[in-house]
């Protein structure tokens, strides 16, 4: 059992990725195992865009890389053994590792929204009280409240990619180790809030593609 806190926490905005590697085959196990040219080393953090709507635009920690196997393990596991989201033989695609990390700075407060739960309601003319089937999840946003300075290179990185619909890479560090991964479109409004007594600040989000994946 472990706590964290957002105190003491750092954000990065990855810039550059690494040329693309194709993923020839992915395996139903837990953790599941993807096969491709091993350009990779331990420690590298890597963007997946594969045929499993589950498991692709997503970026990950590995732990570990032998030949051409890349394994998804770790301490959050990818479990692909259900073939009925991960369908046996679909799951190729590419493998691109995130080479270029830069901070966000001056960050005030962050916060998510959207994940949670969808259901659609049925109603059987049989029965009096209605039912709930679950369908997926909402989709998923990252927004951050950060102290307006133009000059700052997290900053410029932002608005580069917001201004021509870029899709990112996005990590933040927790004080006590743990790190998360996101990969998304970047909005950002340029124009300060202005208030007497408070720093100005402007707003970023990113809206989350695939899945958020954290590792301790």
């Amino acid at each position: 059992m472990a706590y964290s806190f957002a105190d003491g926490s750092r954000f990065l905005l990855g810039t550059v990725l690494g040329s693309s590697v194709n993923i020839t085959a992915a395996s139903n196990a837990n953790p599941t195992v993807l096969t491709a040219t091993n350009t990779f080393t331990a420690g590298d953090e890597i963007l997946v865009s594969s045929g499993w709507d589950d498991l692709t635009d997503t970026v990950y920690k590995p732990s570990a890389f032998s030949g051409s196997s890349i394994t998804l393990g770790g301490s959050s596991p990818i479990d692909t053994t259900d073939t009925n989201f991960y369908p046996t033989g679909s799951g190729t695609g590419t493998a691109q590792k995130v080479t270029t990390w830069v901070e966000i700075g001056q960050v005030l407060n962050i916060n998510s929204s959207g994940g949670d739960p969808k259901f659609v309601n049925i109603e059987p003319l049989a029965r009096r009280n209605a039912i709930q089937v679950p369908v997926g999840f909402n989709p998923q946003s990252i927004q951050l409240d950060i102290g307006y300075d133009p000059t700052l290179a997290g900053y410029q990185a932002l608005v580069a990619a917001a201004r021509t619909l870029q899709k990112r890479a996005f990590k933040f560090v927790l004080s006590g180790g743990q790190t998360g991964y996101g990969y998304g479109y970047i909005a950002v409004s340029e124009m300060p809030k202005l208030a007497k007594g408070s720093p100005n600040t402007v707003s970023a989000s990113i809206a989350l593609l695939g899945k958020f994946v954290g590792y301790q």
